[in-house]
């Protein structure tokens, strides 16, 4: 599957909430044939100027890489609820 492809894929499963990058990789493995390591999920979602790190995850339980664990959301999810925050501060 080409990279462009692999994004969109991901951008859609972002559009319906933030998820973590192993949420992200379990996810991948399931709809495609891919043996992606986590790092590598995250090179490509840090890549992607449509896909937001909105923070990361602790990591209890988890020993699937050294690296932090990202916590990600389509550029689209970030601004519909930024939109919504807006509104609940005016509303208060």
């Amino acid at each position: 599957m080409s990279s462009h492809n692999l994004r969109e894929l991901i951008r859609n499963y972002l559009s319906e909430r933030p998820r973590n990058t192993i949420e992200i990789s379990a996810w991948l493995s399931s709809q495609i044939e891919v043996n992606s390591h986590p790092s590598e999920i995250t090179s490509i979602l840090e890549s992607d100027n449509e896909i937001v790190r909105i923070g990361t995850v602790r990591k209890s339980g988890m020993q699937l890489t050294d690296l932090p664990v990202s916590e990600w959301a389509s550029e689209s999810w970030v601004k519909h609820h930024e939109r919504n925050q807006v509104n609940k501060t005016k509303e208060s």
